[in-house]
């Protein structure tokens, strides 16, 4: 009895406690009336500084907490770069409304201008940065508002379109998580971004790249946008970027396109000085470049249909990349010098590339903090190749001819599963790509090759914190495999990762990142197939070529104030026996090819200084740098250091903008190959309005000829090639931009994954 009268009054307890249960819950959007996803909400009880609880705005701005019916409560809303919201709930009945919040910029006063700051939360595992109203007011697109964030270790170019680390790695661009293009990034209208999520040292779930640069949106209604932008240099005429775009919402469904047109017709000079030292006496070759074009035009366009429901999305997209250079960069028109004989040289290359693609993409949300997204992708690239190789003394003239074309199917598939569980999180994943490559090649040398080739990654990843310490640790595993003829090829590596971060107060953070991962060839080096580079030289693949095992160590100690930061970033890396160079000599022939070699050991080391002297007015960024590398061949050893610095400036007043931006060259060894880029200048100014803009360019105004070079150090057949232009030097561009929108917005999602294959598996024979 005494057992039943407790289970009683057990119940009676449980039962008034469901009924002093409560629920509010609430909207909170930002000054334009857009909701604001990310925003934090806070449950105090009144008279009390402790925390209850906090929750954050899911993609539409909605919160809901659980609070007790009669009590009185302190609700806080705060968002980065907004005033704070602090609403009293008194006496709080049963179910409680909030209904929408609008949140204000934070704003301040200086010399009577009002100046909207931008803002940066730094996470552990990436950066949040809120761009400023006067930075987004300055931007034309979302490659120009990159521009003028000046993140940390990020160098950005709009003349020519790309987005680098300040090491020269590759950045993995996303909109709304989405990989995209540059050009995705070129049609966003800097109004429409509510923050900029900077992942400066991504893990396992982003494959390890260098960094990745992810621009969150704000959610719209009904309606539609138009935009378009021209840029074309002046002097001189043959640089060009054209870019329209359009979007429209009805209902749960949208449709959107764009196509972008990017050109060049440029002349270049290309000169080369070559040994081949096989035979005695030696060969000494010195070509005078003489005037050559290169010229290619690009055009990209994308036409999606998205229907979404809530946290869920189906999306379909085509995309076709069109690419037609009938004068390659790689052409030369040439003197050549040998023992008191001229020949003239001429080499073309002439290319045609289609490459269309199906991406059906599907998001799940089974909670607000479990997602399952899967993703599609089927490519088709065709491509063809011409090119002819003509060396001649007056009386005497050799040719060698090399047709190619090529065929290649594949089909990507993933899928990622991932959950937050309180301060930490949890997401694992499976990828698969298949392709099957066919290429023909005719000429002086002929051939045909099929090749079959897949790739399978698998991982698991845990990011936690405790206090001021936060760590992640995965788990990745890699399988590739090749088959070309009657060969096959396997290779497992196992890619583990270990991330730890500390605090040290609010403005002192040192962080630490290993990891190892692997790459596999490229599929032009693994072909079996001979192409003749020239009279003395030719190319060859090698089907031999093994996965390689990449190792690294990466640490920073940054330095955070309101006007001021510095970060410290040194990376250590190393690849164990990976594909590079190997030149041997058979047959009165050199042969250029790949081998897996020793090693390669490389470190950067870079110190990023950044000030704002007055406030978002102006902002000054300078990163002095040095690279040291150290190649490892089977028969060789090479090393090298590069020395130099970075410096931008960017200056912003209501809608006038103006930005700068000096380069020393930054080398790259790799094998036995120095790269050497160009030590450049760059000079831009533009005003901008809601709907227009307008902005000039100037590219190395105080230089007289735009110069790189390429060193191979190679024992038996070394060179030095120089390629210059007047054509990229005293470079005038204009660009002009508008911005139309047209009836009402609608909540719209964007797609977390994209998968793209843009490797045709094309050997070349040129220099």
């Amino acid at each position: 009895m005494k057992l039943i009268m407790k289970h009683f009054v057990f119940a009676l307890a449980m039962l008034q406690a469901l009924c002093l249960c409560a629920q509010t819950t609430g909207v909170v959007v930002d000054e334009n009336k857009q909701p604001l996803p990310a925003a934090t909400v806070s449950l105090y009880r009144m008279g009390e500084e402790k925390t209850m609880t906090g929750v954050m705005t899911d993609s539409l701005g909605q919160f809901e907490l659980g609070t007790q019916k009669g009590q009185d409560y302190v609700i806080t809303i705060s968002f980065m770069g907004y005033t704070p919201q602090h609403i009293e709930c008194r006496n709080v009945p049963g179910k409680f409304e909030l209904g929408t919040i609008a949140m204000e910029p934070e704003s301040q006063t200086l010399s009577g201008v009002t100046v909207t700051a931008s803002s940066v939360i730094r996470k552990a595992d990436r950066q949040i940065v809120i761009p400023s109203q006067l930075q987004r007011k300055t931007s034309s697109n979302g490659v120009a508002l990159l521009q003028h964030l000046q993140l940390s270790r990020i160098s950005v170019n709009t003349l020519n379109g790309s987005v680098t680390t300040t090491t020269g790695d590759a950045v993995e661009l996303r909109i709304n998580g989405v990989k995209a293009e540059i050009q995705d990034v070129k049609a966003l209208q800097p109004a429409d971004v509510l923050k900029v999520e900077y992942h400066d040292n991504p893990g396992l779930r982003y494959g390890n790249v260098s960094a990745v640069i992810d621009i969150i949106l704000k959610e719209k209604t009904a309606g539609g946008n138009v935009s378009g932008e021209l840029m074309n240099t002046i002097n001189p005429l043959g640089i060009g970027d054209y870019q329209l775009s359009s979007n429209y919402h009805a209902g749960k469904s949208s449709v959107k396109a764009s196509v972008n047109w990017n050109r060049r017709d440029l002349n270049w000079y290309r000169e080369n000085t070559e040994s081949f030292n096989a035979t005695s006496p030696a060969i000494e070759n010195q070509e005078i470049g003489q005037k050559t074009k290169a010229k290619y035009d690009n055009v990209n366009l994308s036409v999606g249909y998205d229907y979404t429901n809530g946290g869920n999305q189906l999306s379909v997209t085509f995309r076709d990349l069109y690419n037609k250079t009938p004068n390659s960069v790689s052409d030369r028109n040439s003197l050549l010098e040998q023992e008191g004989t001229t020949y003239t040289v001429t080499d073309r290359t002439r290319t045609n590339s289609n490459s269309p693609s199906l991406d059906v993409y599907y998001q799940r949300e089974f909670a607000k903090d479990k997602h399952l997204y899967l993703d599609l992708t089927g490519t088709y690239i065709n491509s063809a190749s011409h090119r002819l190789y003509r060396q001649a003394d007056g009386t005497d003239t050799q040719k060698i001819t090399s047709d190619v074309d090529g065929d290649k199917y594949s089909a990507i598939a993933e899928a990622i599963y991932e959950q937050n569980v309180k301060d930490s999180r949890f997401s694992f994943g499976l990828r698969h790509q298949q392709s099957h490559t066919r290429n023909i090649y005719t000429g002086t040398d002929s051939s045909t090759v099929k090749m079959n080739n897949n790739e399978t990654y698998a991982f698991g990843e845990w990011y936690s914190k405790l206090g001021r310490f936060d760590y992640t640790l995965g788990l990745g595993v890699m399988r590739t495999h090749l088959s070309q003829g009657g060969a096959k090829q396997d290779k497992y590596i196992l890619r583990p990762t270990i991330q730890l971060g500390y605090r040290f107060g609010n403005h002192v953070r040192v962080r630490y990142k290993g990891y190892i991962g692997g790459y596999a060839p490229s599929l032009s080096d693994l072909s079996d197939v001979e192409q003749q580079i020239d009279i003395y030289q030719l190319r060859r693949g090698n089907p031999n070529l093994h996965t390689v095992t990449f190792y690294s160590n990466e640490f920073s100690l940054s330095v955070d104030t309101k006007w001021f930061s510095a970060e410290w970033f040194t990376r250590y890396s190393y690849d164990d026996k990976p594909f590079m160079e190997q030149t041997t000599y058979e047959d009165g022939m050199y042969i250029r090819s790949y081998a897996n070699q020793k090693g390669f050991h490389r470190l950067n080391s870079q110190v990023s200084i950044q000030a704002q002297p007055w406030a978002e007015h102006l902002m000054i960024q300078v990163t002095p740098y040095v690279n040291r590398y150290i190649s490892k061949g089977n028969d060789y050893t090479h090393t090298h250091t590069n020395w130099g610095v970075r410096g931008n400036l960017m200056a912003m007043y209501n809608n006038w903008y103006m930005g700068a931006n000096v380069e020393t060259s930054f080398h790259n060894l790799w094998g036995e190959t120095i790269n050497k880029d160009e030590a450049s200048h760059s000079l831009v100014a533009g005003y901008n309005r809601e709907r227009w803009g307008v902005e000039l360019q100037f590219q190395n105004i105080f230089s007289s000829h735009y110069e790189m070079s390429v060193e191979n150090r190679s024992r038996l057949a070394p060179y030095r090639q120089l390629m210059w232009s007047k054509n990229l030097c005293r470079v005038f561009g204009i660009d002009v931009h508008f911005n139309l929108d047209f009836g009402k917005h609608r909540s719209q999602a964007e797609q977390r994954i994209k998968n793209s294959d843009t490797d045709a598996g094309i050997m070349s024979g040129a220099k």
